[in-house]
């Protein structure tokens, strides 16, 4: 059992180096180039590195809101320099083969569809160019963009984005003594380099990202056709603050605004008082501890379940064990082991005898190609992917060669990724109408912890009983299981040679022993940097400077009310 801990630490070290790979579209990287004409025109360039899979006929960039803003000139091309066709207006119930190579434009009540089709699967890359007339707009103070580069409801998010802002005058340039910046709805930067606007992300989008920018000129840099002389631009920028965390620093605090504040927030903790938090946090102890004991009191008299519960999924089962935890810091240590060895059981992983350089044979790990005969959750194709290229050409996992695979710092983008996947998270209330998939998981929970009561012995479905191991290793039970399992039907390990290796524990050999210090020291790395990044924005948020416009964070929180281009939605259908 303490090998099969080990391994769950390996697992997770290669968690933290792999190449993503999960099943799905994928959208990797979105560079958008805007080049802004002196009237506020822009022509904006779209360039998505993607994974193509069988789902969907077309993608599409969604513009909504955009009245009095028209788009036109669309343009595609793919990575192979093809021009596609623009077919005028789009018909989107065309298949997917009556797509391929073509382009249109759908137009809508009040903005546009921008779409083309996917042709074939796998590595693409699709560049996609069109205008937009009056993108920077007048006001009595100043002009602005404010605008929505990438929607919320998008799928899928890009794993990188970037959007450049320049002029199509060569001689002109955006300094942060003539332009302000900032940006919203995403984790990312705003600043001014080599005299152009850029907005990056430094995380990987989510369900609730999205690219809203807004760019402040000094009146008269441009030429606008659009004038809005109802409000002015510091009006716009306040309903755009609203919700953000610019919002604090819209007006500098004087120093006796300072110390009223202060004041007021002693007045109102010695009003609450300490006694007040500490009942609530007692409280909060005593009912999650009320749930956990109600909880395993159900979990105790579930019918048992002799099957595989959800299908095979380690990851989503865990979710669940991690949700029902009440209080507990979540595990991820039970999927990770799980996963291995549900990939040996697969023939992925196996250890066999290979010669070393000195001629010797011994037993060591290797890494075989993945040609499984059911579906496994990301995390196990993530997990094998790792372990191959650390592996390397030998297919032999050496512990050296996989502590210098995860410490490569061109991996680092990948690491975060991928401990973002292990560390999925689900609440309590997401099972509220999913009774039958949780009698499932704790059925079968229980029915391994009563294997000998229950007396199991049909040998007819070998892999089912390996399987039984693999999800013993996710419960936290592999040891006693395997015990139970030798004393109902000894033969069971004779028969079978992936039993056996199970057994003797030698499936998960030594590889993974010396990355216990380096995974503990991710896992504490990534706790820390959560806590940096939201030190970073409480400071951020009093900051002047990036409130003003100068560069600096972006709001993740929200914020940009009332943007051009929002609401249209884009990506695969």
């Amino acid at each position: 059992m303490k090998r099969y801990a080990k391994g769950s630490i390996l697992l997770m070290v290669l968690l933290l180096s792999a190449t993503m790979s999960f099943a799905g579209a994928r959208l990797h990287k979105l560079d958008i180039r805007v080049v802004l004409s002196k009237n506020g025109d822009a022509r904006i360039t779209e360039t998505r590195q993607m994974t193509i899979d069988d789902g969907g006929t077309e993608c599409y960039i969604g513009l909504g809101n955009m009245s009095p803003s028209i788009v036109k000139d669309l343009t595609v091309s793919d990575e192979t320099g093809r021009q596609y066709e623009n077919i005028g207006t789009w018909n989107v119930k065309r298949n997917r083969s009556e797509k391929a190579g073509r382009c249109g434009i759908v137009e809508k009540k009040r903005g546009y569809e921008l779409c083309w089709g996917l042709g074939d699967s796998g590595e693409r890359t699709y560049i996609t160019s069109y205008t937009i007339t009056s993108l920077v707009r007048g006001y009595p103070d100043a002009d602005a963009i404010r605008h929505v580069f990438l929607d919320k409801t998008v799928e899928p998010k890009p794993e990188y984005a970037k959007v450049t802002i320049e002029s199509a005058d060569a001689t002109q340039s955006f300094t942060s003594e003539d332009c302000g910046v900032w940006g919203f709805r995403f984790k990312g930067d705003m600043r001014f380099e080599d005299g152009k606007i850029i907005a990056e992300t430094t995380e990987a989008m989510n369900s609730e990202a999205a690219l809203y920018v807004m760019v402040k000129f000094p009146k008269g840099m441009m030429n606008t056709i659009v004038q809005d002389e109802k409000e002015t631009f510091e009006q716009k920028k306040q309903l755009a603050f609203e919700g953000s965390d610019y919002g604090d620093a819209i007006e500098e605090p004087g120093v006796w605004d300072t110390i009223l504040d202060i004041l007021k927030a002693i007045g109102i903790l010695l009003a609450l008082g300490a006694g007040v938090l500490g009942l609530w946090l007692l409280f909060k102890k005593w009912f999650a501890a009320y749930k956990r004991k109600k909880h395993e009191k159900w979990t105790q008299t579930v019918d048992y379940f002799k099957s595989v519960p959800l299908e095979g999924n380690l990851q989503e089962a865990n979710d669940m064990l991690n949700a029902f935890s009440y209080g507990k810091d979540p595990d991820y240590k039970g999927v990770v082991s799980a996963t291995i060895l549900q990939l040996i059981i697969e023939g992925a992983f196996s250890v066999e005898p290979v010669m070393t350089e000195t001629g010797e044979m011994q037993k060591r790990f290797t890494v075989k190609e993945l040609s499984l005969e059911r579906d496994l959750s990301p995390l196990a194709y993530k997990m094998h992917e790792i372990f191959k290229n650390a592996a390397g050409d030998n297919q032999v996992l050496d512990p050296k060669e996989l502590e210098t695979f995860m410490g490569d710092k061109n991996n680092k983008k990948l690491v975060r990724s991928f401990i973002d996947l292990l560390c999925t998270k689900r609440d309590v209330s997401y099972y509220k109408n999913k009774k039958e998939e949780m009698s499932e998981v704790y059925g079968f929970k229980r029915f391994l912890d009563d294997f000998t009561l229950v007396n199991e012995r049909n040998l007819s479905e070998t892999k089912l009983w390996c399987d039984y191991i693999v999800w013993a290793t996710l419960f936290g039970n592999a040891e006693q299981v395997v015990k139970d399992m030798k004393a109902v039907n000894p033969e069971f390990f004779k028969m079978d040679q992936v039993a056996s290796q199970l057994s003797d524990g030698v499936a998960l050999p030594d590889v993974d022993s010396s990355f216990l210090l380096i995974t503990k020291g991710l896992l504490y790395e990534r706790a820390m940097q959560r806590e940096k990044n939201k030190s970073y924005s409480k400071k951020s948020r009093g900051s002047s400077s990036r409130s003003s416009g100068k560069g600096g964070s972006s709001s993740w929180g929200g914020g940009g009310g009332g943007f051009s281009g929002g609401g249209g939605g884009g990506g695969i259908r």
